[in-house]
């Protein structure tokens, strides 16, 4: 704002001409001056179709060609900063062994989807699958076509997933009329912040449904811009909906959400316009929707896992649904808080000379800002009673490193609960949460704005989209309510939420970028530990292998386990696990054909009764002491193995006294 312009409240948004908005380019944008300049002029005027009277249509034309391979290669040029970002999360995918041959927790169950697709032609989800799935495993059979089939390649594919995601995210934010610069701010924070990254090598369902959320959204903006409605951008969204709902459940929302954003804004109404428009939003989905459910009722059978949601809902009941609403929204705002503190911190709140514009647009938003501080605060406060501290929900990002340590004996801890550093880190989410708060409600109500339409369409999707994290978290009630990877989809929206709400407020960006620069050495660096750890949990398991151990005697880890040993659970109807009493929890939900005779575990005296007889140590860039990953076996085993010498072992096999240290 000039000191010649007037008094506003809320953002300014200059008026419309009769230029057509852009993908990567907002009408008006922020980043530059009012008035644009002569080249500004004509690459504006260059992208603005002109109509011609029909039947007079110029033919196609090499030069007409030429001249849109130039006009698309000017917008690259002008959006640099997103190849910057891209340029730094490649080379961070160098640095991670992204190629490694193995798999982690769940994503195994999706891999072997995969194979069985490529292999032999067949698409099934299995049993123990949760998520809808079926698009990533397409998507990952297209991988496969190209690379070959691998684990390594099934990661890569999530690798190129959340990168397009991220380039949705952009240009969403600049459709919202955020700058180039912050909104290339916002897809760093989206793309390395811990959580998002380490995922983003893994090949869970989470980053691929985020990212295609994102992408669905950023049609949605485009085709629904007030004014200048376009339906084809409306189909694509639509279309990239029910893409999202075939990889999980929630993406059901999206749709419905859009719908409901078209209600409460007038746009529902009994005439042919408004029933074409809510049509183009709904039909194609729901089409995808039913076509899912017949696959699965009478070709693929409903996974168990899927018919257990209902089952969950009423045996927590009212109970566990308040448990949730209660818990839910906060371990969102916290998680959100901490991951836009590069952003938040940067904050400069210095008016310029002659500037009198009001802190809130409205009163309406200084009693929500107040009534959101008072939510985080009571949310701290009880928090610290419960002797609760962040990460609240850790399982692919927590205080022992990134990643789930699924394997016997888990990691060493980075950090220790109870320790200056946890409570340090609960408290600046608390505070980063209360700033997402001040910013968004100070602008929660101001003057109408195509942008201003696009923040409410996403701020109602991420409502619906924090409804979709709760029927999968009543399985985890006991184990901390939800797990952190849920979070992802709505944490993506309150970055586009928070960077909208900036607009009109400076940002030291030095500050931030600095700050983003060091959290992205840090998932980086944890992100490459973890799947280091993991590879040499396959490789001591491969080493049992080859001397003689096979995988129905040998616990690995619930990725080795699972990816090795559910087919063979399934076809062989093995419904009683054959460990003994007291194994893991993956050895009772997926492995029930290993004994466990043979573990591979990260202390050597994690069970009773085993000793050790193989031990490497691996690298790590975080931690100081020296880790290593050992391979017990039961004390009267022998090993090498050789085959004749196993008949007759099995799980029921005496165990002595005292042999090693109790779990």
């Amino acid at each position: 704002m000039t000191e010649t312009q007037p008094k506003v409240i809320g953002p300014q948004i200059p008026e419309h001409d009769s230029q057509e908005t852009t993908w990567f380019r907002p009408e008006p944008p922020k980043d530059r001056t009012a008035d644009p300049t002569a080249d500004e002029r004509e690459h504006d005027e260059a992208d603005v179709p002109v109509a011609q009277p029909r039947g007079t249509e110029p033919e196609a034309h090499p030069s007409s060609r030429a001249r849109a391979l130039g006009h698309g290669l000017l917008t690259a040029i002008r959006n640099w900063p997103v190849a910057v970002i891209l340029a730094l999360f490649t080379m961070s995918a160098m640095v991670v062994p992204t190629m490694t041959d193995i798999a982690t927790t769940d994503d195994w169950g999706y891999t072997r989807s995969v194979e069985i697709l490529y292999y032999d032609g067949v698409l099934t989800v299995f049993p123990v699958v949760a998520a809808t799935a079926v698009a990533q495993i397409l998507w990952g059979a297209l991988f496969a076509l190209v690379f070959g089939m691998s684990l390594g390649v099934m990661r890569l594919s999530t690798v190129v997933m959340v990168a397009l995601g991220a380039i949705a995210l952009y240009a969403i934010m600049r459709m919202l009329g955020v700058s180039k610069s912050r909104s290339a701010l916002g897809m760093g924070v989206w793309l390395f912040n811990p959580l998002s990254f380490a995922l983003s090598f893994s090949f869970m369902t989470d980053p691929h449904f985020s990212a295609m959320m994102l992408i669905s959204l950023a049609f949605y903006v485009r085709g629904l811009r007030p004014g200048r409605e376009q339906m084809i951008a409306i189909l694509l969204g639509s279309l990239f909906a029910g893409f999202a709902f075939l990889m999980r459940q929630q993406g059901a929302l999206i749709p419905f959400a859009v719908g409901m954003y078209l209600l409460f804004t007038g746009q529902v109404r009994f005439n042919r316009e408004s029933i074409r428009r809510v049509a183009v939003v709904v039909v194609l989905p729901a089409l995808m929707l039913i076509g899912y459910y017949a696959w699965l009722r009478w070709v693929n059978d409903v996974p168990a896992v899927q018919a257990s949601f209902l089952a969950d809902l009423q045996e927590d009941g009212w109970a566990g649904t308040w448990l949730i609403m209660q818990r839910v929204p906060v371990y969102v705002l916290f998680y959100a808080g901490l991951f836009l503190l590069p952003v938040l911190v940067a904050i400069f709140p210095r008016r310029r000379s002659g500037e009198t514009t009001a802190l809130f647009s409205s009163p309406l938003g200084f009693y929500a800002c107040g009534a959101w501080t008072t939510v985080v605060l009571l949310s701290l406060y009880f928090a610290g009673r419960r002797n609760h501290e962040m990460p609240f929900a850790s399982q692919f990002f927590g205080l022992g490193n990134v990643g789930p340590p699924d394997v016997l004996g888990s990691r060493q801890r980075l950090i220790e609960r109870g320790t200056e550093i946890p409570i340090a880190l609960t408290i600046a989410s608390a505070i980063g949460a209360m700033l997402i708060g001040f910013v968004i409600c100070r602008r929660i109500i101001s003057e109408p704005s195509p942008e201003r339409a696009g923040f409410w369409l996403i701020a109602m999707v991420g409502l619906w989209q924090l409804v979709g994290i709760f029927p999968p978290s009543y399985h985890y009630l006991n184990r901390g309510v939800t797990l952190d990877r849920y979070l992802l989809p709505v944490i993506a929206l309150l970055i586009i939420a928070v960077l909208w709400a900036l607009r009109d407020v400076r940002l030291l960006q030095p500050v931030s970028w600095v700050l983003l620069a060091a959290v992205a050495v840090y998932s980086t660096m944890a992100t490459r530990d973890y799947l280091v750890y993991m590879d040499a949990v396959w490789s001591m398991a491969r080493y049992a292998n080859e001397n003689g151990v096979e995988n129905d005697r040998l616990d690995a880890g619930s990725g080795w386990d699972g990816y090795h040993l559910y087919t063979i659970m399934l076809d062989e109807n093995i419904t009683r696990a054959r460990s003994p009493q007291g194994s893991p929890w993956w050895v009772y939900f997926y492995a029930k054909p290993t004994d466990s005779s043979y573990i591979v575990a990260t202390n050597p005296n994690v069970r009773q009764g085993y000793v050790t007889v193989e031990s490497r140590e691996y690298d790590q860039w975080l931690e100081d002491d020296p880790v290593s990953v050992y391979l017990l076996k039961r004390w009267h085993l022998p090993f090498p193995v050789e085959t004749e010498s196993m008949d007759g072992q099995g799980a029921d096999t005496p165990i002595p006294p005292v042999i090693g240290k109790a779990e």
